[in-house]
């Protein structure tokens, strides 16, 4: 079979999760690496704090074009990749797929699970196993992101042999800086919208049952549920340990979760969760549920914890084991660094990515 010389993503947005792997990928690739967007870098996702992606290597190609979008697609021949993502619900993504998968170029899927909420999570897993039974045998693998990615592509027909456990990755971070001052309170730090699917009014529940004095929760970012979740705080009587902080660029929210003595991330169903790639670069143990994609992470880099369910039991037991242990020592937060430097950055998931490549 022809060797590989250009590889293709087509996704719907230039995503901040995924510059540093596609740089990663461009630096250790031979050929050409160009990235499909339907739309650029949009405005919301700068509003929640995220810096636009910057490319170096990587060709971006806008594919809401006609003609950039039958330009990429031209690229039919065995030494081409196309990798697709939003493969269920974008519409430009979606036709490129269909117009190569008569073609000789390899196919490939990055992609998370979708969300399955309970009254119409059935449809998503009817068209899902529509889709796996006509595609599966065409597409050469499939970068499943996080365990419940890797069930849910098994679940819809796609063979085992051919599901790569896979996350989001962030550049590679340099280690922790020197042990900060403790001051006697044991600081917790969250991140994200305040949407009811990240499950901070959980995390607030949890808090409830926690020592009145001692810990300190600062929640990051902003969203509609906002006003509920400071009345919901308030109604607890915790408004003097909970501060909702609003968005910070995330540079400054960096610094902010390497402070912290441990972050949370409470939600019901998360994708991926790149709070927890960026605690664990800085040496800040993690507890999230096991409905989080990431949650494959500390699993793996362990210090950290998974809460076996989305619910604030499950939070608070977990809160109150960080509690008893205490603030993380620093050569804690150097194995924790040290760890998702190896598991969780760009370099190494770009070298598994271009194995799998050499193999398909």
């Amino acid at each position: 079979m022809p060797e590989c010389r250009r590889i293709i993503f087509w996704q719907p947005i230039d995503s901040p999760h995924q510059d540093a792997f596609l740089e990663a990928v461009a630096e250790q690739f031979p050929g050409e690496v160009i990235l499909g967007v339907e739309r650029p870098f949009p405005p919301e996702r700068a509003a929640q704090g995220w810096p636009a992606p910057q490319h170096a290597l990587v060709k971006v190609v806008n594919i809401s074009s006609p003609a950039n979008h039958a330009a990429l697609a031209a690229h039919t021949g065995p030494d081409s990749l196309h990798v697709f993502s939003g493969f269920f619900s974008h519409p430009l993504v979606w036709s490129a797929f269909r117009a190569l998968a008569p073609s000789q170029a390899k196919l490939a899927i990055y992609s998370e699970a979708p969300e399955q909420p309970l009254l119409t999570g059935w449809l998503k897993r009817l068209r899902g196993r529509l889709l796996g039974a006509r595609w599966s045998s065409r597409v050469a693998f499939v970068l499943a992101v996080g365990g419940i990615g890797c069930e849910f592509f098994s679940a819809i027909g796609f063979p085992k042999s051919k599901i790569i456990p896979f996350g989001y990755y962030i550049a590679d971070a340099p280690p922790p800086a020197a042990q900060r001052e403790h001051d006697g309170v044991f600081r917790f730090i969250s991140a994200g919208q305040l949407i009811h699917r990240k499950g901070i009014d959980l995390l607030i529940r949890a808090c409830a049952t926690l020592p009145q004095t001692g810990w300190q929760l600062d929640v990051y970012g902003d969203g509609p549920e906002r006003p509920a979740l400071e009345r919901l705080s308030s109604s607890l009587q915790l408004s003097d340990r909970i501060s909702f902080r609003g968005t910070l660029p995330n540079d400054r929210l960096r610094s902010a979760i390497a402070a912290a003595d441990c972050a949370v991330l409470p939600s019901r169903f998360d994708g991926w969760g790149m709070l927890v790639n960026e605690a664990l670069a800085a040496g800040t143990p993690v507890i999230c549920t096991n409905r989080c994609g990431a949650a494959a992470l500390p699993a793996e880099c362990g210090l950290s914890a998974i809460a076996p369910s989305p619910t604030s039991a499950a939070l608070a037991a977990a809160l109150g084991m960080a509690l008893r242990v205490g603030p993380p020592p620093h050569a804690i937060r150097i194995r924790l660094a040290a760890a998702i430097r190896e598991r969780g950055s760009a370099t190494p998931a770009a070298r598994r990515f271009l194995s799998a490549i050499s193999v398909a």
